[in-house]
């Protein structure tokens, strides 16, 4: 996956902008969610509870393109995961588990088993910021393990100082890797599980700066500085399962 030292987010999303009429079919169930089912890890020790700076590792949005490709995304926001080679640390991780569920119907109110979700159609994004001097490298990584196979898909993104995000503001970066067909789909049709490792990491030398977080806001009423998270987005797909 790619995800400049940022990662992944996601949330539901299942209302998707109309393509023209000449457009291909769209391939997709009438509902679907991904929800954290277990975390692990140093990147996101707070396992699903509120941490000390206020934020917590969640889904946040999805997304599709609307330009026939049907390339969609969902990311996940982890405000544990930063990396600073002044403060430390300047390595860190977190494995992430993923439930998803495919439902019959907009309202949710059955599961169904019609389409199979296939993962990493085209890459990972990473939302985050950072500023790193000339010779500082940020490097993240993800590794996706697929259910009930030993199979991993690896992805990457590479920052390499001088580098800046315009004052502390995210920016997206794109590891626009395609995998073979065969790499991607998920072994059954309907509901399943998969997990993200994404590990982080940052480079340079002695007295340098090197720093990939995310954006803050501070509240001087309840905890100080929070951390928005660093947002990995993973791309996939459906393919229609046999009736």
């Amino acid at each position: 996956m790619k995800y400049a030292a940022a990662i992944l987010g996601l949330i539901g999303l299942s209302t998707a902008v109309a393509l023209p009429a000449d457009d291909p079919e769209r391939i997709l169930p009438p509902n679907w969610t991904f929800e954290i089912e277990h975390l692990k890890g140093p990147g996101c020790p707070d396992q699903g509870n509120e941490g000390s700076d206020g934020r917590i590792t969640r889904p946040t949005y999805g997304s599709n393109t609307v330009d026939g490709s049907e390339i969609y995304y969902w990311f996940i926001a982890y405000p544990w995961m930063r990396v600073d080679l002044a403060e430390g640390p300047s390595h860190t991780w977190c494995e992430a588990t993923i439930k998803y569920t495919e439902y019959k119907d907009t309202e949710k109110t059955e599961e169904g088993e019609d389409y199979r979700l296939r993962l990493h159609k085209n890459g990972t994004r990473g939302i985050m910021t950072y500023d790193l001097d000339a010779g500082c490298r940020c490097t993240g990584t993800l590794p996706t393990r697929l259910p009930t196979t030993k199979m991993y898909i690896v992805d990457t993104i590479t920052l390499t100082g001088p580098l800046q995000s315009p004052q502390q503001h995210s920016k997206e970066h794109s590891s626009d890797v395609s995998y073979p067909p065969e790499l991607i789909p998920q072994p059954e049709c309907g509901s399943g599980t998969f997990s993200f490792h994404t590990e982080l990491w940052v480079k340079g030398g002695e007295g340098q700066t090197g720093i990939v977080a995310s954006e803050t806001v501070y509240s001087k009423d309840t905890v100080g500085v929070q951390y928005y998270g660093t947002q990995q987005g993973f791309s996939y797909d459906w393919e229609k399962c046999a009736s």
